[in-house]
């Protein structure tokens, strides 16, 4: 194998089958040992050597005839494992991850708390740790732990976010009650007592100031009691129409409707997130993106500004490190910035959470081995370009470690299987303002190391696959997330993605033009396919729709290429919209009075090991295909039947395949040997 990234993977042909098997092998007869040696003095109620009963035997027929029937079934699948996929955020599984996730799947651990997954949970703070390392938290005040995906990540950050948010809130509430006060930090950086203070400085109290406010009361009163004097005053016991009329009361003003800022670009996950937390749809406010579809920090900074003269506060800023659709990412440190610029000059401040569960894992690339962060410079000597990564990539990478919360999916660009999404608190103790005490478990568990929690206290599934933690602490604990290690595997899609990219912008596609969204910033490219004729953005949607129905999964998985698409929506996406609707002329002019219909755009995301080096060469194969899913457009819209059909001619006369009827070039296909005829 040329490429050593290729040696962490099974394979697209199964190439490295014989270490998988023998470490799945391995993990079998291991857990055989394990059985036969717990307690053997036990007798087995299954006779040895015995001929099982004509019912067990009719039952093991059936079993075998619905299992072949189910790996029949699942051959059906989608191909995740082949360059010739570059739709969804899937790809090939390391097989560290596959024989992790099989070894420990074998004994069911349920990873809520040590009485019952005393391995696997140790491992998961263990995974936790590598994660926070990689972005670069502290490991002494942080804390971490897997999810079922990002969505719950997500819900995580948002709950603790809240109830830091509303803490101070309680806090003021709780302190009355016990006749006690304590100082508090603003975000200005001057210091009052808490009980000199209205609502709006309370709802604006910077999260560890927040947190601080625990520990102070615990100092000024006996901590039972302020327990429970936080307890009976807090959001999450009261709920929003208690906790409102208790403010009105107390205040003289109701609870104001915190808001929680996003891009338009955030995930749809966001929208269930505070509908499911009460916050409420109504208060999720998008703010504008710019032509590279990246937060605009300067339009965050005018919304803030306009939340605060109408006296609305702000719960929460979530941006985005590696967005869905386009895998963009915001300049993370800018943000920062503003609430910054906020704090000093509105006496305004919120949490901030980074959405990095696509693009989390590219802070592995930033990492040396001694764990030392690389310069720009140093990132562009890796991934060999002279332009790129940029700074401002390189800056936004790193200032993942000053978000108060992160969200990292291993089941992304951790290559590891489903289910991994992974929570990281810059503040632990954001946790105990979401803590439930399970009756039925013991709150410590005893380990070698000391007392451990039971994580089900602080999280919101109460069950979750220990299979998954295995997987994801194998296959990191085999490529350590650093540059020489993980960030290989990020550097190689990326500029595979890259390369993707320059081709889509000097293959010749005529009659077709191709539109590109912007240049990847990670790995998935995003673009637009646009043809003279069309003359409303209508058609011009159509003719993109047809192309993802050629390229997409179909229950005989026949496309020779597969890639999704996505709507970008006005206004959320205006800031890129109208740059790429400008860039058509005249077309793009007339375009602009239908913007309210979105506009569609092709999405390859280029996350698999195998697209690098590959033969054939799967980039120049997709660009091919979906020059050959357009003219396919014209053949339905506008009668070309003749040039479809001359098309489909030339590909039944030239296998891709075979040598000697192809010469490749990265301007486009040529066919045959001398001719130099393109296609």
């Amino acid at each position: 194998m040329s490429n050593p990234l290729h040696s962490l993977f099974l394979g697209p042909k199964g190439e490295n089958e014989q270490l998988l098997k023998e470490l799945l092998d391995s993990a079998l007869q291991t857990h055989l040992h394990w059985r036969r040696t717990y307690h053997p003095e036990d007798p087995s109620p299954i006779a040895a050597g015995g001929s099982p009963t004509p019912a067990a035997s009719a039952e093991r027929v059936e079993l075998r005839r619905h299992f072949a029937s189910l790996l029949l079934q699942l051959q059906r699948s989608v191909p995740f494992f082949s360059g010739r996929y570059n739709g969804h955020m899937l790809s090939e599984q390391t097989i560290a991850g596959q024989a992790g996730y099989f070894a420990a799947m074998l004994y069911n651990p349920n990873n809520v708390s040590g009485e019952v997954a005393p391995v696997t949970t140790r491992l998961e703070e263990e995974v936790a740790h590598l994660l926070a390392e990689m972005i670069g938290y502290d490991p002494t005040r942080c804390w971490g732990h897997l999810t079922s995906g990002g969505t719950i990540a997500n819900f995580e950050a948002l709950w603790i976010a809240r109830n830091v948010f509303y803490h101070p809130v309680a806090a003021s509430l709780a302190a009355r009650s016990l006749g006690v006060d304590v100082s508090v930090s603003l975000p200005d950086g001057s210091v009052a007592m808490l009980g000199e203070l209205d609502l709006w400085p309370l709802l604006n109290i910077r999260p560890d100031s927040s947190l601080d406010l625990w520990e102070k009361l615990w100092l000024a009163a006996p901590r039972p009691a302020v327990e429970n004097a936080l307890r009976s005053h807090s959001l999450a016991t009261l709920g929003y129409q208690d906790y409102n009329m208790q403010l009105a009361a107390e205040f003289g003003d109701p609870l104001p409707a915190g808001v929680v800022l996003a891009a338009g670009t955030a995930h749809y996950s966001w929208a269930k997130i505070v509908a499911a937390l009460g916050v409420g749809s109504n208060q999720l406010v998008f703010v504008p993106v710019e032509a590279k579809c990246r937060m605009d920090p300067d339009a965050l900074w005018r919304e803030i500004e306009s939340l605060t003269s109408r006296r609305i506060p702000i719960m929460a800023c979530v941006s985005t490190c590696g967005t869905t659709e386009q895998g963009a990412v915001d300049d993370l440190q800018r943000i920062l910035e503003v609430r910054a610029r906020a704090e000093r000059e509105l006496g305004v401040t919120f949490h901030i959470h980074s959405d990095a569960c696509y693009g989390g894992y590219a802070a592995s690339l930033t990492r040396a081995p001694d764990g030392s962060r690389h310069t720009a410079a140093r990132l562009r000597e890796i991934c060999g370009g002279a332009h790129w990564p940029t700074d401002q990539w390189a800056r936004s990478i790193r200032a993942l470690e000053s978000a108060d919360s992160v969200s990292i999916d291993p089941h992304k660009l951790g290559y590891v299987p489903y289910p991994a999404g992974a929570f990281l608190l810059k503040d632990r103790r954001g946790r105990e303002l979401v803590a439930t005490d399970p009756p039925y478990l013991a709150l410590t568990t005893s380990r070698e190391n000391g007392d451990a929690p039971v994580i089900g206290r602080f999280i919101f599934e109460g069950s979750k696959p220990g299979a998954s933690t295995a997987a994801t602490w194998l296959s990191h604990k085999t490529t350590p997330l650093n540059s020489a290690g993980h960030g290989r595997i990020i550097a190689s899609t990326m500029k595979a993605a890259r390369d993707l990219y320059a081709l889509l912008g000097s293959s010749d596609f005529s009659p077709f033009r191709v539109i590109r969204v912007s240049q990847p910033d990670l790995n998935i490219v995003c673009f637009l396919l646009h043809h003279p004729s069309l003359d409303t953005l209508s058609a011009l949607n159509a003719l993109n729709e047809t192309i993802y129905r050629e390229l997409s999964p179909n229950a005989e998985m026949s496309a020779p290429y597969m890639i999704t698409r996505t709507r970008l929506t006005s206004p959320a996406y205006d800031g890129a919209i109208r740059p790429l609707l400008s860039s058509l002329g005249k077309d793009g002019e007339s375009y602009q009075k239908d913007i309210a219909e979105g506009l569609t755009v092709l999405r390859a995301t280029v996350m698999n090991p195998f697209s690098v080096d590959a033969n054939p060469d799967y980039l120049l194969g997709l660009t091919d295909a979906v020059r050959r899913a357009a003219i396919s457009f014209l053949g339905e819209s506008f009668g070309g039947r003749q040039l479809v059909r001359e098309q489909a001619n030339i590909q039944r006369e030239v296998d891709v395949t075979e040598a000697g009827l192809f010469r490749v070039s990265r301007t486009g296909i040529q066919v045959g040997s001398d001719t130099g005829e393109k296609r």
